[in-house]
Order: C-alpha cells, then structure tokens, then sequence
C-alpha cells in the first residue's frame, strides 16, 4: 500500500506526534489534519506542543511544527463520520479520546490506554454507547513521542495492511520495549569478540566490522566465502583467484576474492585478509561489510561507505 496522501484526525497527545512522524515518511506528499481544539497550557506537558503555541488552534500550531516537510492540508472541524467531508485519502487515521460508532470511512484507530498502544483496524464499529473522554495515559510525554514512532513504523509496513485486511486489533504494551532493547544489548555483548586491530592495517577502512566477524568465521567453517567489492557483478566469465595466502594482487582488479572454507580461524585473520584486500581499492576511503543472501548462496560484499545520512 503506497501512502501519498495520510489523513489524521485527532491532534492531542498521541495525534500530535504521529502527524509529524507521518509527515517524515518519504512516500507521504499530502498530510491531512483535523481537530476542532485550542493548545492548552495542560497539553504541553504530553504531547508535540510547547508554552509558545498555548492559544493556537491545533491545526495551525501543528502545521507551523511539521513545516515544509509534505503539503498539509488543515481543517479545524469536529469529524463526523458520513457528515463530514475528507478529501480522499490513502489511509485515515483516527486519534481522538472519543468512543463512536464506525461506519467505514477510518481505517485505523489509534490511542494509548495506560502503557498500551492500541491500534484498531475494524473498519465497521457498534458500541452500546458514544462518548468523550481521556484516556489515562501513563508515559512521559518522550515515552509516547517513541509510541508515535513505532506506530508510524507499524503504519509504513505491510503489517498495517495485514491488520486492516483481517479487522484486527492490536495491542503493544510500550513498557516491554525497554526489556526488548536490554535483550539486544545482551545478545550483543554475548556475541562480541575482542579484536586487536593494530595487527591489520588498513582495518580502520571497515564499518561494522565487529558484529560481522562471528557470522563471518561461521560461515566460513562451512564453505568457501566470496567477497565482492562494490557488489556482486551479473553472471559471466569470473575467474577465481586467491590472495597470498587468501587472496593474490590482481584479485584487487576483478574486485573479488575467494577465501577457502576453513581459513578463518580467528578475528584477526578475517580483519587483515578483508583489510588486505581493501587497500587494493585505491580511491575509496572505507567500506561498509554485509552478508548476502541470494539463492540461497551466502557472500560477504563490501560497499563504498558515502556518508549518505
């Protein structure tokens, strides 16, 4: 699903900040926002405003926040679903603290409920009753910039058209976040392995360099490994040649080595034979190291690293 044209409807806490989260995507050209409300002096402690919009309306303080990042179109009206009219749109977003029936013009409802991010993909919504109301939100105002984040990532995947496909709703409990990230940390340091660079010059040239020795050497237990520089080139005639050792000078011209299965042993033999064969690249600063996958053969490919944010 190509989203070129978003509308959020809802500008409060939540609505705020997935606005200007949506509005970074790269595929979105048109924001649509809606919300009938001033900035209150009680809203800046949890959402995007701050004490310099207090009497704005929403709609217009938002659109000075987001800028000249897409074209926003702002209406400062209460929706009605079937009475009021939104221009078409790739995906409407309903943020408000407001309990209603849904009769299929939203696409996705959004909102926290304590530590929950809920997201509510049902397109057609009865409820016994309508309301107002505010949801008790326990996050800091930066804890639910991040829920905005993440469900903006959520809304720029294809799990929202699986969500939305199914009428499925889904809750994400944001406090499990930190304990997600704590267990990455861990796998890392699990995973890390001491390297004494000195021994290999040149290996100052090579980003992400340490989270790939481990899958390096493991792969190379297994089976030859070819690297390519600057990516693996169409199928034709490619010779294989090998370094002194590993990998032989002209190598550096077809910008391919072969490293023989077993050869790596250790860290630094995989950082002075990738290092060796980077100093042959004579023109190019560094190099950025990936794993490839591709049917179903696995290589290690070194790209000029451009500085590219």
């Amino acid at each position: 699903m190509e989203l070129r044209r978003v509308a959020i409807i809802g500008l409060g806490t939540l609505g705020g900040f997935l606005s200007k989260h949506i509005s970074e995507l790269d595929s979105v050209k048109e924001l649509v926002i809606m919300d009938y409300d001033f900035v209150e002096t009680k809203d800046i402690y949890k959402s995007i405003y701050d004490h310099s919009k207090v009497g704005e309306l929403k709609v217009t303080a938002l659109k000075e926040i987001i800028g000249d990042d897409v074209l926003v179109m702002d209406f400062n009206h209460k929706y009605k679903e079937g009475k009021t009219k939104l221009p078409k749109c790739d995906l409407v977003i309903d943020c408000r603290d407001f309990v209603c029936d849904r009769l299929g013009e939203i696409d996705v409802r959004l909102y926290i409920s304590g530590t929950v991010l809920i997201i509510d993909c049902r397109k057609i919504v009865k409820n016994k009753c309508q309301y107002d109301g505010a949801y008790t939100i326990n996050l800091s105002k930066t804890e639910i910039n991040k829920a905005a984040f993440f469900a903006t990532q959520i809304i720029n995947s294809d799990q929202i058209e699986n969500l939305m496909k199914n009428n499925l709703i889904q809750r994400l409990d944001l406090n499990l976040f930190p304990e997600l990230m704590q267990k990455a940390i861990k796998e890392t340091l699990d995973n890390k392995i001491d390297i004494i660079y000195e021994l290999s010059d040149g290996s100052e040239r090579l980003h992400c360099l340490e989270e790939n020795i481990k899958p390096i050497l493991n792969l190379n237990k297994r089976q030859d490994v070819d690297v390519f520089v600057g990516g693996k080139p169409k199928p034709k005639k490619f010779p294989t040649k090998l370094l002194e050792k590993f990998i032989m000078p002209e190598v550096a011209t077809t910008r391919h080595a072969l490293i023989p299965a077993g050869s790596l042993t250790t860290s630094n033999d995989v950082i002075s034979n990738l290092a060796s064969l980077v100093k042959k690249q004579g023109g190019i600063s560094n190099f950025i190291i990936t794993i490839k996958r591709e049917n179903g053969d696995q290589y290690i490919e070194l790209l000029e690293e451009t500085g590219a944010a």
